[in-house]
């Protein structure tokens, strides 16, 4: 019955929210208006919200609000970013206040249009979270700095991603005190693992009982040589303009490592969906670069050595628990993403880590392999949250 359930929730959301277009005027207005007094709201603190009403949230038993909420990025600015929350209506059955999950939402590109909150209900946002739902937590949902408001997605950005997340968390419990789960998969994974590491500094404030980490790129140097030549490579695209809308001051340099051809590919993936056809192209990238050498290898040289390793999780030590997980036949995130993680977190003394490997059979079709493993975690996942909010 709760299989059936689900499904039809997951119809539901994906016909109707789909159906209200990010582009329609109060919707743009939302995202883009200026927020003039950005700097005098406290990280965390909701800006702008706007209801989202029947049939959806009074229909599915849900309280659902697309929000805009203060974040500090990278460079220490106040910066406005996107989200949404789900609640459901029905009280919570369980002591004290109801459980938050922050969730960080898996790639879905680099255009605007890509956000989860804009959407909801596409790949990667509220299907996902619609177990979480069913058991009755809340959900706050980060779309990351740049993912739906103006400014470029800092895409793999350690500390944007972090802070994101943390701080749409901070909106979920906002003065509740309720315990909070990070939660996300494959560029999710990546934020929940680098705010698993960022909680105790950035939001001391926080009752964070764990993160759950499904196939993080957490070291972005690991993930180049695997997606290129395949139709999964236009992802190195959104890396080198994450890394480029992180740190505009260095991005004649990082523009610099491609020929003419690379930087025209570059600036037409700030508009990519991973849906669009033109974000599942094969490509090389020694046809993009600059003197024709791979560009794991152009990516080595600084500035972007540097940059990257700063964006690499796994130098810090999480404050709460950690269950970490992945499928051995990933082809778009490897396995050797996990084990490095695991093994970086362990040799650094952190123990309260929870290490699952999945036996999933392998398909030959470039990049089917990636979903299957955020799915089956699931059946883990969901009863060691209960075990952390039962503590």
């Amino acid at each position: 019955m709760t299989r059936i359930r689900c499904t039809v929730l997951i119809a539901l959301l994906v016909t109707s929210l789909g159906a209200a277009p990010a582009q329609a005027d109060p919707l743009t207005d939302f995202y883009s208006a200026p927020v003039p007094d950005i700097a005098t709201r406290a990280d965390g603190e909701v800006v702008r919200s706007i209801r989202v009403g029947p049939p959806l949230g009074d229909g599915l038993g849900l309280d659902i609000d697309r929000i805009l909420y203060r974040t500090t990025n990278t460079q220490g600015h106040p910066t406005a970013v996107s989200g949404y929350t789900m609640t459901p209506t029905a009280p919570w059955p369980g002591p004290g206040p109801r459980p938050v999950i922050a969730y960080a939402p898996g790639t879905s590109g680099m255009a605007d249009r890509c956000a989860g909150s804009a959407v909801l209900g596409t790949v990667g946002s509220s299907p996902a979270v619609l177990p979480l739902l069913l058991a009755g937590y809340a959900v706050a949902a980060t779309d990351y700095v740049g993912l739906g408001t103006p400014g470029g997605h800092t895409y793999l950005e350690r500390v944007d991603a972090a802070h994101a997340l943390l701080d749409v968390a901070r909106v979920g419990a906002a003065d509740s005190g309720a315990p909070v789960v990070l939660f996300g998969y494959s560029e999710g994974g990546h934020a929940a693992g680098a705010a698993a590491e960022l909680a105790s500094s950035y939001a001391p404030e926080l009752d964070v009982r764990g993160s759950y980490v499904g196939a993080p790129p957490a070291d972005p140097t690991l993930n180049i040589d695997n997606l290129d030549n395949t139709p999964l490579a236009p992802a190195l695209l959104y890396a080198v303009g994450g890394l480029i809308n992180a740190h505009p001051e260095h991005a004649e340099q990082l523009r610099s490592q491609l020929n003419s051809n690379g930087q025209a590919l570059l600036d037409q993936s700030q508009n990519w969906c991973s849906t669009d056809i033109a974000a599942n192209r094969l490509l090389r990238s020694t046809d993009l670069t600059s003197d024709g050498r791979p560009l794991t290898t152009r990516l080595a040289q600084e500035p972007a050595a540097s940059l990257m390793r700063a964006n690499t999780v796994g130098y810090g030590i999480p404050s709460a628990p950690v269950l970490l997980s992945q499928s051995v036949s990933d082809d778009t995130v490897p396995i050797q993403q996990s084990r490095t993680l695991r093994d970086r977190w362990t040799a650094a003394g952190f123990t309260d880590l929870t290490y699952i490997e999945y036996p999933i059979p392998r398909v030959p079709v470039p990049g089917v392999n990636h979903a299957p493993g955020g799915l089956i975690a699931y059946g883990d996942v969901m009863p060691w949250i209960a075990g952390l909010l039962a503590r």
